[in-house]
Formats: C-alpha cells, structure tokens, sequence
C-alpha cells in the first residue's frame, strides 16, 4: 500500500510596489505625544528632521501589508499587520519604511519583526523609549544630546545583532536591555549628566560594553559569568568591575551565565 500525502504550502503574493505617504502631526497639545510604531519583517529607518511629529513614506509590495495610520491628537499609530499573508513570497518582497521625526516630546514605541533597522534619535526630544524586534540587525544612535529627560529605555531583542551608540548622549535615567543568543554592542559615550542605572540580561552571548575615558563605572555579574575580557583601567572586586572615580555614574547590573564580555574605555 502506499500513501501520498499532500501539503498545501501558503504562498505570499507580491506585486507592484506601492507608496504610501505619511505626515502627521499631534493636535492635542499633549506632551508628550504617544508614537507607536509597529511593523513585519523589513527595513525600518528612523532619523530627525521632520517638520510635523512624524512623517516619510512606506513602500511595499503584499497588498495585505498596507500600514493603518491613526491619530488621536495625542497618539500616533502606525502599524502593519500582515497575519493574512504568512508563508512563501512567490518573489522579491518589499517593506521599506524611511521615516523622519520631528521635536516634539515623545514616547516611542518601536515594534518589529525580522528586521533591518537604522534609527538615528540624534537631538530628539524623547521622554520614554521602548524597542522590541525579532530576529534583527539594529543599530539606535544618539550623537546630540537629547533635550529632555528620558525617564526609562527599554529594548527586548532576540537572536540579533544590536549597536546602542551614544547613551550618554540619551539623557536616560534606566535602561533594561533583555536579549537571546545574540551580539549586542552598549556604548555609553557622550555628555553623562546624571547616574543612570543598567540592567543588562541575556541568554548565551557576546556582549560589548564600551565605557567613555574617565567616566565613572560601577558594573556587576550576576550568574557566574568567567569569560570577561577588561580592556582599560578597572578596579576588579569578585564580579564588581569598576572603573573612574568622580562625576555621575553609570551602574550597570548584568545577568548572564555564559557568553563573553567586553569591558572597553574609549
């Protein structure tokens, strides 16, 4: 006897690429402004600019995956949902987003899947900052200080490769970074001007933090990590690494059981 079994793969129909143009501006006087961006796998790019709170353009070629835009007066939604079309592209797919923000005070949300994404808040006012991506290239750059206090960044990754440039620069009070097996790079250069707290927990992998010359550092293991690489001047106390003596703090508590770990001064 024999048996034939037949399986219905999903296909993911492409077709002309299409453009979808976006300029919204808060109306309510909120401040902050609530912006939540949420989208598929693609490639998202972020950068200041903007003459209203948000603007750019979309482009994309899965009819199911055109981005639904609300604007409340104080929040800002800009979300793909492509639930309908999951499985086999029948060709090349495209999902590029190419957005600027402008100076208005935010709370930003950013939202992905399988991503390639390039976010430049340089000079940005942002009052709480929150990334979530899947299996991503991200790189989030800070290379002007941020005008306002941030109160908490927060970013849950998975098996990626993520740059934080420029944290400093952040004016950020807490950061929780939560990461899989990945590689992910921290670098706190810029203008310290208050003690910020870290709270770093990752699965199996390579992790780099970069602490400016001459800045004060404070940065514990927990879990038993032994493969730590300290390049620079540290004082080494257990699993306390610190480096610096004066100025506003950064205090880095860091869970992870195995993996390496880069302590870099630049």
């Amino acid at each position: 006897m024999a048996c034939t079994l037949s399986v219905n793969v999903p296909k993911v129909r492409t077709g002309t690429t299409e453009k979808l143009e976006i300029n919204e501006a808060a109306t309510s006087g909120a401040d902050p402004v609530e912006l939540s961006i949420e989208m598929g796998a693609g490639t998202l790019t972020i950068k200041p600019g903007a003459s209203s709170t948000v603007q750019g353009t979309v482009d994309y070629n899965v009819g199911d995956w055109l981005p639904r835009v609300s604007n409340t007066g104080s929040k800002i939604q800009i979300s793909q949902t492509n639930n309908k079309s999951v499985g086999i592209p029948d060709g090349q797919i495209v999902n590029t987003w190419d957005l600027k923000l402008g100076s208005t005070p935010l709370d930003l949300s950013i939202s992905t899947g399988a991503n390639e994404g390039t976010f430049d808040l340089s000079g940005l006012s942002i009052v709480l900052l929150t990334i979530s991506d899947g299996a991503s290239k991200t790189s989030v750059t800070f290379n002007e200080p941020n005008p306002v206090a941030m109160k908490r960044l927060e970013y849950h990754t998975g098996a990626s490769e993520v740059n934080l440039i420029g944290l400093s620069y952040a004016h950020v009070k807490e950061i929780e970074f939560n990461g899989g097996a990945g590689s992910y790079k921290l670098d706190f250069s810029g203008e310290l001007k208050d003690n910020m707290n870290v709270r770093i927990s990752t699965g199996m992998s390579d992790l780099t933090l970069t602490i400016p010359s001459g800045a004060h550092a404070v940065i514990t293991i927990n879990g038993g990590l032994s493969n730590v690489n300290a390049n620079g001047t540290w004082t080494i106390n257990g699993s306390t690494y610190e480096t610096g003596s004066t100025g506003p703090t950064i205090y880095v508590t860091l869970d992870m059981a195995v993996g390496n770990l880069n302590l870099n001064q630049k």
